[in-house]
């Protein structure tokens, strides 16, 4: 993930020092590259100190290895060219700018996202659904559709998935979850109360449990035994929970097909019988 992009990511999470640094860069990245660390304090209105805080915060060395990866981000944007359309949609947008605006808003949601996912969580969630006997999944609101998603999914590859919307519902299964089943917790903000506490419960009955939030540090994410995260870009939108909706049910088909993949020859005759008596049902 480019140093940019993790700026923007946990902007909410940092000091207000940070924030300076953070939004200076934002505003002038062309310009960073040739800056020392005392002349990117001075402008940033810091200090030095602060500036090397925030670059080992960002998970560099020094703020030498943050100016070459802000570097590199510069100029791989600028090799993709003009993406000015991509913003939020307005009042007197036509129908084309409208189009233009969320297909690329839910690009650019998949690309952000992929480049935040850590395989290592994936290949985790992939191996503790594939073991599970029971697979809960919680969430509210357009995170609970897509919970709703990923049930029918695992559903039709015979796999024993539930996903209630109703809150209470959620607690009520989450407290005859077992050790060795899933739980999974959806909630683009990370900070859900509903989805934390059917989380917590299932966990304190033994249960794996996964999360799947946007990138970052939340209450969600720490309570988790796997995180899984997507990148957080509604605020160029401003368009609901379109582009994490997106985010998240792409996270949702990539842990779909690591299970199917393997189990594949049975995945392959369940999803066969599923089409077939679903196709009795079209004219």
């Amino acid at each position: 993930m480019s140093s940019i992009l993790k700026m923007r990511e946990i902007f909410n999470e940092l000091t207000p020092s940070e924030k300076k640094i953070a939004d200076y860069i934002f505003n002038n990245s062309e310009n960073v590259s040739k800056l020392s660390t005392g002349e990117l304090a001075e402008v940033s209105n810091t200090s030095a100190a602060s500036i090397t805080r925030f670059a080992r915060k960002l998970g560099f060395d020094g703020f030498q290895e943050l100016k070459i990866d802000i570097a590199k981000s510069v100029a791989i944007n600028e090799n993709a060219g003009d993406d000015s359309v991509y913003e939020a949609v307005r009042v007197h947008d036509n129908t084309r700018e409208i189009i233009q605006k969320i297909a690329l808003g839910n690009i650019k949601a998949i690309e952000e996202t992929v480049s935040v996912i850590d395989e290592e969580a994936i290949f985790q969630s992939i191996k503790a659904i594939n073991m599970a006997k029971k697979i809960n999944i919680y969430g509210v609101g357009a995170s609970g559709l897509v919970g709703l998603d990923l049930q029918y999914k695992l559903m039709r590859i015979n796999k024993q998935a539930n996903m209630f919307l109703d809150s209470h519902t959620q607690l009520a299964s989450a407290i005859h979850i077992k050790k060795g089943d899933v739980a999974i917790g959806i909630s683009h903000s990370g900070r859900t109360l509903e989805v934390y506490k059917a989380l917590e419960a299932a966990k304190k009955q033994g249960a794996i449990t996964i999360s799947i939030t946007k990138y970052g540090k939340h209450p969600i994410s720490d309570l988790a035994d796997i995180n899984i995260y997507t990148a957080s870009v509604e605020k160029h939108l401003r368009t609901g929970a379109i582009a994490s909706r997106i985010a998240q049910l792409t996270v949702v088909d990539i842990l779909f097909i690591g299970v199917a993949k393997d189990n594949f020859g049975e995945i392959t005759k369940y999803l066969q019988h599923t089409r077939e008596i679903v196709d009795d049902l079209k004219l």
